[in-house]
């Protein structure tokens, strides 16, 4: 058995996939807020072990068939030392996670949720069959975060502006991590939209800041927040390593709920 690094306690939470959960939760909460809801336990806890499942599913499935050699981040070696371990507790998580879809989410909201559940099934057979030539791989991960967090919300016409902006800023975010780990990607021998696509990463901050100088003052100051802090990371990033630029370029997605809610109140 290799040997893995100690673990920072900095980096642990992304390495359990732990920040991506958080994350969905807060805009949950954000988007539910604004739909004049409630967050119910069971379309929380859906959706956190969805994320966890997803994300955890994901990196076990990329390092399984890899030698520890060509796996550079702390959460692929962690994940490869203790696959056996995530495996396990993976699929506890997953009949748990049916469990509470079967007894606590409505048949509108199980039927939205088994198709989301489609999707990620058939971004992880696609990913991980087409990575290493070309797959959009970061557009998907926005696309799917985004739809998660709304999906078991009833959402009115006025909210699929903030929908798009939040979509956008996950792009943002992934294409952010995925040029910064490039390395990471090149000795996994996977490619990513940032290698293919080096202009796209202005293009979509330009993009999200024409949309938000069209947003009410909540959705402005919330996101516009979180596209600030990016900005900021990434002005920042060669002087950052890179496991520690994935975790604030994360965090940077909690910025906008914290501002919410703090306008709320």
């Amino acid at each position: 058995m290799f040997k893995t690094p100690y673990i920072k306690f900095f980096c642990l939470p992304n390495a359990l996939a732990a920040d991506a959960v958080a994350i969905s939760l807060c805009w949950q909460a954000v988007f539910a807020s604004a739909s004049g809801v409630d967050v119910h336990f069971a379309t929380a806890n859906v959706l956190g072990l969805s994320v966890w499942l997803t994300y955890m599913a994901d990196r076990l499935l990329d390092v399984a068939k890899r030698p520890v050699a060509q796996l550079h981040s702390v959460r692929h070696r962690f994940a490869k030392k203790h696959s056996q371990t995530l495996w396990k507790i993976w699929i506890g998580t997953l009949i748990i996670n049916v469990g509470i879809a079967f007894i606590g989410l409505t048949k509108l909201q199980f039927f939205k949720g088994l198709i989301l559940l489609m999707v990620c099934l058939a971004y992880t057979g696609l990913n991980q069959k087409f990575s290493s030539r070309f797959f959009p791989k970061e557009l998907c991960v926005a696309i799917i975060y985004t739809a998660g967090v709304i999906v078991f919300l009833p959402l009115d016409q006025g909210l699929w502006m903030p929908f798009w902006i939040l979509m956008l800023i996950c792009l943002i975010n992934c294409l952010m991590i995925s040029s910064r780990e490039k390395q990471v990607d090149i000795a996994m021998s996977m490619n990513s939209m940032a290698q293919f696509m080096p202009k796209l990463l202005p293009a979509l901050y330009i993009s999200c800041s024409l949309l938000l100088s069209s947003a009410d003052k909540q959705w402005f100051l919330s996101f516009g927040s979180s596209l600030v802090v990016l900005g900021l990371i990434q002005i920042c990033k060669n002087k950052l390593s890179v496991e520690f630029f994935r975790i604030l370029t994360d965090l940077a997605l909690l910025v906008g709920p914290l501002i919410f809610f703090g306008l709320l109140f």
